[in-house]
């Protein structure tokens, strides 16, 4: 992963003294243990706040490392100056796991990693990590962290002891001030006995906090698999008060061909799940109403690997809209990362912040939470004299004329044949990844707090013919959509981002070339 790290400086135990007389040894005894207690009843991140009943939330790698962008904080991803870029204030940070116990205690890191928690020495990304969240506060959002994950080192693996889950438990969520912790359960971490023991743990925590507790399953089409349906078992049955059900709407596998159809069924059929569960194990009859507000919904946008398809906008609209037909309570997505584009291009987004485009539509607007200032204003006015320029082959800049400030717009809205592709912060958006000698249209919508403005007058813009020539194809560089090159005597243009290495030729690779001469 390349953290840096940077050596902190450890404080200094106060010494007591023999000499001092009894009582003032007990009263100085008194003063340590509360100054103890002071110290680690916080981590330096503030509060969190109450989140609205349906939200969007994409999920974050907090431990993978983002360098040389303004979105960084220490390696760790900037929230606040997303969530500023965007409107998005509300986040799911994976994954809390466990490093074993030590000294009667799980011994916590974010992913497991040295030097990403508190009890470390070596802090430099972990800093960064308490940053993001401290600043997205600041800013009126708000984070949930997520247990558990697909690697191994769930805390619920490490030991059922009820006492030392509890203690882990509350000590996370008095650090970091959160008011809903999320606990991603898949891979070998899926054992009911465990889980049973974990949830005892969590609804004693919960009797104690009021935390608001999600469950990430992973799902077929057909809804929860087997080892999924005996956790939600162990949840309801130890009595944990569940917010939402979210199902990992992703990786179905060659026996699903169309993974936005299949992600449609499974929430269908896991909504069955859930009121049959619900009325077996915590004798509760769920309307379908209450049914589907207890569901989330989580794909994996963009490109997973090479056995499943390429998630797109378009399969993604689908399951939001489909998510806002059955007023589900969550929509998210793996990952932030991918589609702030910091992963180092793994997950083939086009354009930044596309997929939380698409997913914004099922709150249409609203950040998620119940503690945002209410302004009296009203919608935007229409944006005006939006132009274009920049234009080449494969990419258009689009410019416009910024709303007046006591608008106060947040950000604007950026359409391409009628789709939403993205959000500006300013008033001008370069779209990339174009067909060449194609005639596109755009146009745009402002938004602020009080709603979004109609949309502006529509452009057409046509992107240039593609050049009859083109430089050779060589081992190592990166090809865009678009591009073109010459190999073998042929000429052949990039229909799908990627690097070039040995093996994806031209000439052998049709899902990554087409030959046009």
């Amino acid at each position: 992963m390349g953290n840096k790290r940077i050596k902190k400086m450890l404080a200094g135990a106060a010494l007591c003294s023999l000499m001092i007389a009894p009582l003032l040894l007990n009263m100085e005894e008194a003063f340590a243990t509360e100054q103890s207690t002071n110290k680690q009843a916080g981590f330096g991140v503030g509060q969190g706040i109450k989140w609205a009943d349906q939200v969007v939330a994409p999920f974050v790698d907090m431990t993978a490392y983002v360098s040389g962008s303004n979105l960084s904080n220490n390696g760790a991803l900037n929230l606040a100056a997303v969530a500023k870029s965007t409107g998005q204030k509300f986040f799911n940070l994976g994954f809390m796991q466990s490093r074993g116990i030590k000294n009667g205690k799980i011994d916590w890191a974010w992913g497991g990693f040295g030097g990403l928690s508190e009890s470390d020495s070596d802090q430099w990304q972990y800093e960064g990590i308490k940053k993001s969240i401290r600043e997205l506060r600041e800013v009126g959002g708000d984070v949930a962290v997520s247990f558990g994950g697909l690697n191994s080192g769930a805390f619920w693996e490490t030991t059922q002891d009820s006492t030392i889950l509890a203690n882990a438990y509350k000590e996370i969520i008095d650090g970091y001030g959160l008011t809903r912790v999320d606990f991603d359960v898949e891979a070998g971490a899926m054992n009911y006995a465990h889980n049973l023991a974990n949830a005892k743990a969590i609804k004693k925590v919960q009797d104690e906090t009021g935390v608001s507790v999600t469950l990430t399953l992973p799902v077929m089409d057909f809804g929860l698999v087997s080892t999924g349906l005996s956790v939600l078992q162990a949840y309801l049955e130890a009595g944990v008060d569940l917010t939402t059900v979210n199902i990992m709407t992703m990786c179905y596998g060659s026996v699903v061909p169309d993974y936005a159809q299949g992600s449609l069924d499974a929430v269908d059929n896991t909504k069955k799940q859930l009121q049959d569960y619900y009325k077996r194990y915590a004798n509760k009859t769920l309307t379908d109403a209450q049914a589907y507000a207890k569901l989330g919904t989580t794909p994996s946008v963009g490109f997973e690997g090479d056995t499943h398809p390429y998630f797109t906008t378009d399969m993604f609209n689908k399951i939001v809209q489909h998510a806002k037909s059955r007023k589900l309570g969550m929509v998210s997505y793996w990952s932030m990362n991918r589609d702030a584009m910091v992963d180092g291009g793994q997950g083939q987004v086009k354009n930044q912040y596309e997929f939380l485009t698409v997913a914004q539509q099922f709150t249409d607007g609203t950040t998620g939470g119940e503690n945002d200032p209410v302004e009296t204003l009203t919608k935007p006015s229409i944006p005006v004299n939006l132009t274009s320029s920049n234009v080449t082959q494969n990419s258009v800049t689009l410019n416009w004329t910024n709303n007046a400030s006591k608008e106060k717009v947040t950000h604007y809205e950026v359409y391409r044949n009628n789709i939403r592709i993205a959000t500006s912060a300013t008033n001008t958006f370069k779209d990339q990844n174009l067909q060449a000698n194609t005639t596109y249209s755009y146009k745009v919508k402002a938004v602020n707090a009080a709603g979004t403005s109609d949309f502006s007058q529509a452009i057409s813009v046509k992107t240039t013919s593609e050049s009859t020539q083109g430089d050779t194809w060589v081992i190592g560089k990166s090809y865009k959509i678009g591009d073109i090159v010459t190999y073998k005597g042929h000429r052949y243009r990039c229909i799908q981002p990627h690097p070039a290495t040995e093996g994806w030729e031209p000439d052998i690779t049709e899902a990554l070339w087409v030959r046009i001469y």
